[in-house]
């Protein structure tokens, strides 16, 4: 340490720093730290920096003052080699800090390889929905996730996906909900027995989208006729709403309640209408209102 002290007080930093990467495990990192900040001395404090990570004796901060330094120089070439480790085993830095800086600096495509090669999913759809606005890459990825990630982040993001690609949100909703199997490219088993979310919890998300909503309630009443009754509640609803609106004749007999007699209830079914259209209440203990 004397060694490098001296060199340093003469004013040779490259000579300097070589004799503290030599004092790594014994000399605290921050001496040594504050020296290169103060100077401003950016290159020999990424040299250092790197050492300190290649023995695995950096933490956070380190990791994010050196990816700082990376950033500050615009050297892609280091920051690339040092993120794109081979193996898990190799990984020197904490993952989710890295991703943290990278993003805060502007390194979308670095922060989302982190992200995706160590499977943090919630990084990897938050940069590509909030940063870069990557509405088809975010639904693909959720698409090859397992299961229960693939309907967690369905329920966080798909309001907005819907928003701007409603068809394909949709396709991916009806498979959620009906034998849902991760894509091939996520290396799912395809064999595996599928399984499948509450479609009942998914309708909020057609808030805005009601040709959507319509196709995923059909959907989900002919291919899984199980479904959650809310399910046909809502069909029935939406039908009505739309019997109410039609203007031909000769279209509105039977379209309301078509192909969703049996789910329904005869006494909702025989209320509804009337409760839509003129404001009536139910009483609680039956439809003409005695016991």
């Amino acid at each position: 340490m004397q060694y490098g002290d001296h060199l340093y007080s003469k004013g040779n930093h490259d000579g300097a720093v070589q004799q503290y990467i030599r004092t790594i495990g014994k000399l605290e990192p921050s001496y040594v730290i504050r020296k290169f900040l103060d100077a401003q001395r950016i290159h020999n404090l990424t040299a250092y920096l790197q050492t300190l990570h290649r023995q695995s004796l950096a933490n956070a901060d380190h990791t994010t003052l050196l990816l700082n330094c990376y950033t500050k120089l615009k050297d892609s070439s280091k920051l690339e080699e040092f993120i794109k480790t081979k193996s898990e085993s190799e990984v020197h830095f904490d993952v989710e800090t890295a991703i943290k800086v990278l993003r805060q600096a502007g390194y979308y495509s670095h922060a989302l390889y982190l992200a995706e090669n160590h499977a943090h999913h919630e990084w990897y759809l938050k940069i590509q929905l909030e940063d870069i606005k990557n509405y088809q890459e975010a639904l693909r990825y959720i698409g090859k996730l397992p299961f229960e990630q693939a309907e967690s982040n369905m329920k966080r993001y798909g309001k907005i996906l819907m928003h701007h690609i409603p068809e394909q949100t949709t396709q991916l909703l009806k498979g959620l909900c009906t034998d849902y199997r991760p894509s091939l490219e996520g290396r799912g088993d395809r064999e595996a027995p599928g399984c499948r979310a509450n479609s009942e919890e998914f309708i909020p998300i057609f808030a805005n989208n009601p040709r959507e909503l319509k196709a995923f309630l059909e959907h989900m009443s002919e291919v899984q006729p199980d479904s959650p009754q809310g399910i046909y509640d809502t069909l029935l609803e939406l039908r009505l709403q739309n019997w109410a609106h039609e203007e031909d004749p000769q279209v509105k007999p039977g379209r309301a309640t078509r192909g969703v007699e049996k789910n329904i209830a005869l006494p909702f079914l025989l209320w509804l209408p009337l409760a839509r259209f003129r404001s009536i209440t139910p009483h609680p203990e039956g439809l003409n209102g005695s016991p």
